[in-house]
């Protein structure tokens, strides 16, 4: 019995699949390249460059560091001025130390004037008793902050001062109390007579105060001014 012979073998060629038009979709038949489905990734668009939005330009007194370029978000709060030093803040920073006035007199310890065109706030106080003859708490010497000769409004628990508040090198943080422009700023002490050893002997002795806030220009300041 013979065997009938094998129809000759047709290759194809390395990496071509044979794709017969039924099995094509419509979007495939014709001639001309593929068009890409919704799958594939477009290359990014990019924006021009600008050479000048890399640069800050410079703020004007209250502008905030990224108000000239609103793409560039800010993460600076929008805080009062006297909560949040602002940009254009100046720094105060005062400390003195005097002698012990004789009994039944005041001293000066600081004397600060707010600078006119200028607003401010003071975050931390010092006070302190350098010698002896004095007993914390006595009240036989009294140290006082005064603004235009008076308590500061908001800050009159500070007319007074019967302990050390800290020395000048370690000030103590307080909520603050504000002050405005061309008021006069004092911390003085007092060798008070009244006091339980009828006030300090002098001997020498020293007291010391600081003041540490800032100021900052009256042109930002809010309309509902808080004292």
């Amino acid at each position: 019995m013979t065997t009938p012979p094998l129809p000759p073998l047709r290759l194809r060629p390395a990496g071509v699949r044979h794709l017969s038009q039924g099995s094509l979709s419509p979007r495939l038949h014709g001639t001309g390249p593929i068009p890409g489905g919704p799958g594939l990734v477009q290359p990014p668009i990019l924006a021009p460059f600008d050479l000048a939005d890399s640069f800050d330009s410079p703020d004007l007194p209250g502008d905030d560091a990224c108000a000239d370029n609103p793409t560039i978000p800010s993460s600076r709060p929008d805080l009062p001025p006297w909560i949040y030093p602002p940009t254009n803040w100046e720094n105060i920073d005062q400390d003195n130390y005097a002698l012990v006035p004789a009994i039944g007199s005041t001293v000066i310890i600081i004397s600060y004037v707010v600078p006119p065109g200028r607003n401010g706030v003071i975050k931390a106080i010092a006070n302190n008793f350098v010698g002896g003859g004095w007993v914390e708490g006595t009240g036989d010497f009294i140290w006082r902050i005064l603004v235009d000769g008076t308590p500061p409004p908001g800050a009159t628990s500070y007319d007074s001062i019967v302990a050390s508040l800290g020395n000048p090198a370690s000030p103590t943080g307080i909520a603050g109390f504000r002050i405005f422009e061309n008021q006069v700023l004092t911390l003085v002490g007092f060798n008070n007579p009244a006091g339980p050893s009828g006030g300090v002997v002098v001997a020498g002795q020293r007291v010391g105060a600081r003041f540490v806030g800032w100021n900052y220009p009256t042109d930002i300041e809010e309309s509902d001014i808080w004292i």
